[in-house]
């Protein structure tokens, strides 16, 4: 897994440096940036902090940290580009990896 190309790709979809992202997620900014150059993995919990302060599910940051060899039937190229498609998904949708619950169809509609 590279754990870096994940959280360099995302902080820079959310437009975030260094410095704001490991204060986000309580890490000191030479911490993010060893995790950045793959030269330290991230923990489960750091992780989860990392989707959690990017606004992603834990799913998308594990797949665009995902190699060849992580990957079944698809490329880490497919992998890549899938990623970046649902990132731009969840922006325009502005659904991020938060606790909030989707409306019911109902309450969309407005049908009691």
């Amino acid at each position: 897994m590279k754990y870096g190309k994940a959280i360099r790709t995302l902080r820079s979809v959310r437009g975030l440096s260094q410095k704001a992202l490991a204060s986000r997620v309580n890490l000191g900014p030479s911490h993010l940036s060893l995790l950045e150059s793959d030269t330290r993995t991230p923990s489960t919990g750091t992780i989860e902090s990392l989707s959690k302060a990017l606004d992603v599910p834990v799913y998308l940051f594990m797949l665009l940290a995902s190699e060849d060899q992580d990957l079944r039937g698809i490329s880490s190229y497919q992998a890549s580009f899938l990623g970046k498609q649902m990132i731009d998904v969840l922006t325009q949708a502005n659904i991020g990896a938060g606790d909030e619950t989707p409306p019911r169809a109902d309450e969309e509609s407005g049908i009691s």
